[in-house]
């Protein structure tokens, strides 16, 4: 394997599947188009059920089949779901895009991780998967945080000519999928056609050792348990901070610079994560789960620029954390189960969103946006001391590959 053109190429993947134009105004579509905020609300809970139960599937998938053709499988059902976007106003229809963007999520979870760090090991470069993984979550975050810039032209091209471009990206992504090399490494044994009896043996054989992994691993349970807790509380904050800031005084149409120096955060933060190897992990997890927690809190100042800033710093130490944390895993994963143990940590992901989200919301409702962001943040800190009291174990000290 070309190690160099591998990684351009997964630099490329990262350019097209980051530029998502619909996703920071797909609310508003969805309203214009007639719908009420609670059909908004069941379709982005839908969202998350799906991605809840598809995450571990699409992992097991992608170890069964590979991980290049789970990639250009992903963006074929994401062109789909766009399509189904605008293919009818029917709000079951709507429902279904709203899964098929959710397992095209899924599918990517995990596939690209596992990918990026068998491709190093392939090279024999494993050691630089940590500045990899920041570089590829820089590129992502640059591009993403550009397509939130451009939310007023998305807006004034309609929701059919924007869903459009998605069917195209989706399209884009699969062929450059496409252009990636499958590794090798942990798939000698695996058979190129697999009936369905091989399925239902390697589904049996992936949760076996999947559960032999945890089990034997009790501190990746704990990593995965925190960087889930503290990446669905920064994300919760990003939703309601749209809606916060405008009650703040910001008017509506300049949503997007705040949501872009917010951004900026999130890639110092990934930079950041590059440079951490040295500095011992529990202690990374404390002081980075207690500084998201005190961020988030204060996240919720009604001067704009301290909550804009407190938000940016939470997020900022999100990616450190959730960077590092998969960088030490991926450390102990097998590369015959890698994406499904990368999926496993994604689900903690969306069952923490499945609880926080409208648990915070019902509190910004019935109570207020400072008691809800102290609450998350409080919990996000409590978390972070509690998990990083428990010492490792031997197996995970010398971070043994089952």
């Amino acid at each position: 394997m070309n190690i160099k053109k591998q990684l351009r190429n997964l630099y490329l993947y990262e350019i097209i599947s980051g530029f998502q134009i619909v996703d920071a105004v797909w609310v508003l579509f969805f309203l214009e188009r007639g719908f009420s905020i609670a059909q908004a609300g069941v379709a982005e809970g839908f969202f998350h059920v799906i991605s809840m139960c598809c995450e571990i599937p699409s992992g097991m998938l992608s170890d069964m089949i590979g991980r290049r053709k789970t990639l250009i499988l992903s963006g074929v059902v994401s062109a789909a779901g766009s399509f189904c976007m605008i293919a009818t106003d029917c709000f079951w229809v709507i429902l279904i895009a709203m899964g098929l963007n959710a397992f095209s999520y899924n599918l990517v979870s995990g596939t690209r991780e596992a990918l990026t760090y068998d491709s190093l090991l392939e090279g024999g470069a494993e050691e630089r998967y940590l500045k990899v993984s920041s570089i590829q979550e820089n590129i992502y975050l640059g591009i993403f945080a550009m397509t939130n810039l451009l939310s007023v032209v998305t807006v004034a091209l309609g929701y059919r000519k924007a869903y459009f471009i998605s069917i195209v990206q989706g399209i884009l992504s699969s062929f450059v999928a496409m252009r990636l090399s499958e590794v090798n490494v942990g798939r000698e044994k695996k058979k190129e056609k697999l009936t369905c009896a091989d399925i239902r043996r390697e589904l049996i054989l992936y949760t076996g050792q999947s559960l032999g992994v945890l089990k034997k691993n009790p501190s990746v349970c704990r990593r995965m348990l925190l960087g889930g807790l503290v990446a669905a509380g920064c994300y919760v904050v990003n939703m309601m901070m749209q809606e916060h800031l405008v009650s703040c005084g910001l008017k509506a149409g300049w949503i997007g610079v705040p949501l872009l120096f917010i951004s900026i955060f999130s890639m110092a933060g990934a930079a950041l994560a590059g440079k951490t190897e040295q500095v011992q992990l529990k202690k990374l997890m404390l002081v980075g789960s207690l500084a998201a927690g005190l961020f988030i809190a204060v996240s919720s100042s009604t001067v704009i620029a301290v909550s804009v800033f407190a938000a940016g710093m939470a997020h900022g130490a999100e990616e450190v954390l959730m960077l590092r944390i998969e960088s030490e895993n991926q450390k102990v994963f097998s590369s015959e189960i890698r994406a499904t143990m990368v999926s496993v940590s994604s689900m903690m992901y969306s069952i923490f969103m499945v609880i926080v989200s409208p648990l915070t919301g019902w509190a910004v409702e019935k109570l207020s946006i400072e008691t809800a962001f102290a609450g998350l943040g409080i919990l996000v800190a409590g978390a972070g001391m509690i998990l990083c009291r428990k010492p490792e174990s031997s197996v995970d000290k010398h971070s043994r590959k089952l």
